[in-house]
């Protein structure tokens, strides 16, 4: 096997002699495949992980999918993925003018665990990279080997991701620095100047996190298995007003399930009590709406029925994989800055 530092070389090469255009990221795809230690994910593979993800899990999938672009896509005016770069002028009556550049970064990768298994979780990750309109995505399995949970490639299929992978763990800090020092990564280099951004699910070496921000590139991390709470049904709560128990484990196989009260419903702005909360963190609650709004103070994302396979991380913004820049200038600029009124 190649050693790390020819294996730096070579990516640096192939980076360097990509065909896409700086300010649209490099071409990914071309990277992984002629990497050595990382085998692309093929259209076979994605093929017959779509047949066997089933037609009822397949729409549970595209409900998740629907559900993040309203709340990354059109809700967050992002579009389909199409947003490039811009810059507005303002003047404000305060005395000054303001200069806001914003671009969305070059690429992004999105590395899960050889045991990774939530479909859900991982469209979470994926999703609004592509609705904040990064140039290129790649999603990683790290250390990984045969094959891919079915779920996990149907929705990256659905999803329309492409860019999928195996990745030898020795393999992945070559392709980092090869990433950072390519055209368009690096803080002041390329069209979009806004770098790359590193989105880790599951565990994965600190050093990988060191690596990445070395070169200047953010990290993002999800690194434990999530404990979700399931609701107690009372208060004459319907079977079918609540989630369903099996169709949420079996979107979570990796997850903690915990029970937890169902919690009176919040009234006049005040908190519901705590004292029947469990100790300890919660990555979501699933519960009936009529005490949804009680455990939004002490849960993250709350689930309800029809919701089981969605997720969303609610920390993970995608104006988290864009830089803003910002210009503070005299009230009266020159006469041909961009969009100046």
């Amino acid at each position: 096997m190649s050693s790390a530092s020819d294996l730096s070389s070579f990516l640096s090469a192939s980076a360097g002699s990509a065909d896409t255009p700086d300010d649209f990221g490099p071409d990914l795809g071309e990277m992984l495949a002629s990497t050595p230690g990382c085998i692309p994910v093929d259209d076979a593979a994605f093929a017959g992980a779509y047949e066997a993800t089933g037609d009822a899990a397949r729409a549970r999938l595209k409900t998740c999918i629907a559900r993040l672009h309203v709340l990354y896509g059109a809700a967050g005016g992002a579009g389909a993925g199409d947003v490039r770069e811009g810059r507005t002028a303002t003047r404000w009556r305060q005395g000054f003018t303001s200069l806001e550049h914003v671009a969305p970064c070059a690429w992004a990768l999105v590395c899960v665990d050889a045991a990774w298994a939530s479909a859900p979780r991982l469209l979470a990750a994926v999703l609004p990279a592509l609705f904040a309109g990064v140039g290129a995505v790649g999603v990683l399995r790290v250390g990984g080997n045969g094959p891919w949970p079915a779920p996990v490639l149907a929705a990256l299929e659905l999803a329309g991701q492409e860019v999928v992978a195996d990745v030898a763990p020795e393999a992945l800090p070559a392709l980092l620095k090869a990433l950072g020092a390519s055209a368009g990564a690096g803080g002041a280099g390329g069209t979009t100047g806004a770098g790359g951004r590193l989105l880790l699910l599951g565990e994965h070496l600190e050093q990988t996190c060191a690596l990445a921000r070395a070169h200047g590139v953010p990290v993002w991390r999800d690194a434990l298995p999530p404990i979700i709470g399931v609701a107690s049904r009372r208060d004459g709560i319907d079977e079918s007003d609540c989630p369903d128990n099996a169709v949420l484990r079996a979107a979570h196989p990796d997850a903690t399930f915990v029970d937890v009260p169902a919690l009176p419903r919040a009234t006049g702005g005040a908190a519901s009590s705590t004292s029947a909360v469990p100790p300890g963190p919660l990555s979501a609650v699933a519960c009936a709406p009529a005490h949804a709004s009680a455990w939004l103070n002490h849960a993250g994302l709350v689930l309800g029925p029809d919701h089981e396979w969605c997720w969303m991380h609610p920390g993970l913004f995608t104006a988290w994989f864009a830089r803003r820049a910002v210009a503070l200038l005299p009230a009266s600029p020159p006469a041909d800055l961009p969009g100046t009124p």
